[in-house]
């Protein structure tokens, strides 16, 4: 229920991403707000639960590794699917998207050592023919640099995917939800921004940039959660 729900969350948040994206006259810019906002609600719902920044002492280095590699990543992320999402129809990013999914359970397999079962080799078959059969003669379907970001975005948050299961293994799903939404606005708003600049992007955006950073927010801890269980 877990992972459907979160499933849910993500496609509504996915749809409201691409109407803000077309907004923004600079994507990195709007991430910056995207991340600020979403920080801000994983850092009141890690205090709603009376989290504790204890666990975060008590790791081994290579959970430290883990979580430095997570962060990276969606920094990484978070810095380039604006410019993705802001040139590619909905529709396309979605199907490109579904490459992060094939990486996931490569990644599952070879580095997680999960167990291959007939099940999930059928599962991983039909959404790649799925992908091919929807980008054969799509005529919306063209070679842009919005399209190698989708597929930077795509590789990234597969890389994210296998990484998330060990990394937030030994810390609370709402910990580990603060450390990767605040630890990589480095990243995001790198190598620097004026408070001019965000302050239009605050206004462009208006309210749904915060409703699209809170649907990602409570989808992603639900996300963690199942990935606990």
């Amino acid at each position: 229920m877990l992972a459907l729900g979160s499933a849910f969350i993500f496609a509504a948040q996915e749809l409201l991403m691409r109407i803000l994206a077309v907004r923004t006259g600079s994507p990195r810019l709007f991430a910056v707000v995207f991340n600020l906002w979403g920080a801000a609600f994983a850092i009141l719902l890690f205090l709603f639960e009376r989290g504790s920044l204890a666990a975060l002492w008590g790791l081994t280095p290579l959970q430290y590794v883990l979580l430095a590699s997570t962060v990276i990543l969606y920094g990484l992320y978070e810095r380039t699917q604006f410019f993705a999402r802001s040139g590619t129809d909905a529709s396309t990013f979605a199907i490109i998207f579904r490459l992060s999914t094939v990486i996931g359970f490569v990644g599952a397999i070879f580095f997680l050592q999960e167990t291959l079962t007939a099940e999930k080799i059928i599962g991983v078959t039909l959404v790649i023919l799925a992908s091919l059969l929807l980008v054969y003669k799509n005529p919306k379907f063209k070679f842009t640099p919005a399209f190698g970001y989708a597929v930077l975005c795509a590789v990234l948050l597969g890389l994210t995917s296998v990484l998330d299961k060990p990394a937030s293994a030994p810390l609370p799903a709402t910990l580990y939800s603060f450390v990767v939404w605040c630890f990589p606005l480095v990243i995001v708003a790198f190598p620097k921004i004026t408070k001019k600049e965000i302050t239009r992007e605050f206004r462009i955006g208006g309210w749904k940039v915060a409703l699209a950073a809170l649907l990602n927010v409570v989808g992603y801890i639900m996300y963690i959660q199942a990935l606990s269980l």
